[in-house]
């Protein structure tokens, strides 16, 4: 593995760590569904995840509202996406909490990915608004 995070770093992929939360209302269901998530996010096109770090499920009191008991759990994973796509889509299916960019320290991106990401993120916000969460307003004269 050593071997190909060097080749990931010298080709230029995108070097991130994720912090992602799951939250369930009993202690298996939130191990069991993180566990998942995390080797879907392992089989993402482009990416390579070459760390993760499981914390502890904890009891949480009144997570949510009309929830009086739940369990969360974090895992930190450190991986590469071969290209700002990459990157950006695996933020949007896999949602982390939290994300640090670790490298490099500049990228370039080409017209091609720009256009492909753009039009990931206008999907995401018609998908939204398909489901009634928003969308653009759109008024006359204005």
């Amino acid at each position: 593995m050593d071997e190909e995070i060097k080749k990931k770093r010298k080709d230029g992929w995108i070097e991130a760590w994720f912090a992602i939360e799951a939250l369930a209302i009993d202690k298996e269901t939130t191990e069991a569904a993180l566990k998942n998530h995390v080797e879907k996010l392992s089989n993402a096109k482009d990416t390579l995840v070459y760390e993760t770090k499981f914390s502890e499920a904890t009891r949480v009191e009144n997570p949510l509202p009309n929830v009086k008991e739940g369990y969360s759990q974090i895992v930190e994973v450190k991986l590469f996406a071969k290209n700002i796509y990459a990157m950006i889509n695996v933020v949007v299916l896999y949602g982390p909490s939290s994300i640090e960019i670790l490298g490099p320290a500049t990228k370039e991106a080409k017209l091609d990915e720009l256009q492909s990401l753009c039009n990931l993120l206008s999907g995401l916000l018609h998908q939204f608004a398909a489901q009634g969460a928003g969308g653009i307003v759109i008024s006359p004269g204005k």
